[in-house]
């Protein structure tokens, strides 16, 4: 009998593996819809302690301000920062080798200079050539520039999924249940009531959380910003932006985007 269970767990699991990754860009939808309404919660407790002439604001108006409020979020950070990308991303695009090299003609005399006195080889070494061949070799424009290109490219894509998860965060708002009663519909009979609390407290938690990484985001984002201007940097806010955004990812987050915060500024420079 405990065999039969087991397999039956197993083959159920299966399908349910098979489903979600047939269904995979909609499980994406609902997955980041519950991320904001979990983030729009506390706007939402606000709001309902709100009366206006004796009387409670409606789950659908509260619903929709939250909603109202997210996006107005959204769509300031995305007029401030895509003009940006696109113009630095129009930038990389322009750049050759060529235009590397001759960037840094000063410093590789200087640097030629020094190995011709000190060289310890028979042979002489040509470090302009040995700069060329690393930057075929490490700094490859042409990628670089498809991959922006493909990154752009999907915007219709995003578009379409921006209003069906804008449309679903609608819904876990209005009906705080919702989210929970979906969760549900997955888990076994004999487990609800355990799975209940701990999904109930888990929601708390995670409301917590996200809200502390957007507040973490918008602190590196400031102090990487104002560090940059300090230093006279150019795109100063751009990088802020990138270096904050991708502070999220653990251990390899920073690096990233200390290296684009690099590339930009020697870029622009």
């Amino acid at each position: 009998m405990n065999i039969s269970r087991k397999w039956t767990y197993a083959v159920l699991i299966l399908v349910l593996v098979v489903i979600a990754w047939y269904f995979k860009v909609i499980i994406g939808y609902v997955v980041i819809a519950g991320v904001l309404s979990l983030i729009g919660q506390p706007l939402m407790d606000v709001l309902s302690r709100l009366e206006l002439r004796g009387h409670r604001l409606p789950p659908s108006v509260m619903a929709a301000l939250t909603m109202v409020s997210i996006l107005l979020l959204f769509l300031g950070l995305t007029a401030l920062f895509i003009p940006m990308v696109a113009s630095e991303s129009r930038r990389l695009s322009s750049i050759s080798q060529e235009d590397i090299v001759a960037g840094l003609q000063a410093p590789i005399e200087g640097l030629q200079r020094i190995v011709d006195r000190y060289s310890m080889s028979g042979s002489p070494v040509d470090v302009e050539q040995v700069l060329r061949e690393q930057i075929v070799l490490h700094f490859n424009v042409d990628a670089l520039t498809r991959g922006l290109n493909y990154a752009f490219g999907v915007t219709g894509e995003l578009f379409i999924g921006f209003f069906a998860v804008c449309f679903i965060t609608f819904f876990f708002l209005k009906d705080r249940q919702l989210l929970r009663s979906t969760i549900m519909l997955f888990v076994p009979v004999e487990h609800e009531e355990r799975f209940g609390r701990v999904l109930s407290k888990s929601k708390g938690l995670l409301t917590r959380y996200f809200i502390g990484i957007l507040i973490e985001m918008a602190i590196m984002m400031t102090v990487i910003s104002i560090g940059m201007s300090v230093l006279g940097v150019r795109n100063a806010l751009l990088i802020g932006f990138l270096g904050g955004l991708l502070n999220i990812i653990p251990y390899l987050g920073p690096m990233i985007g200390a290296a684009l915060g690099m590339l930009i500024g020697i870029v622009t420079n």
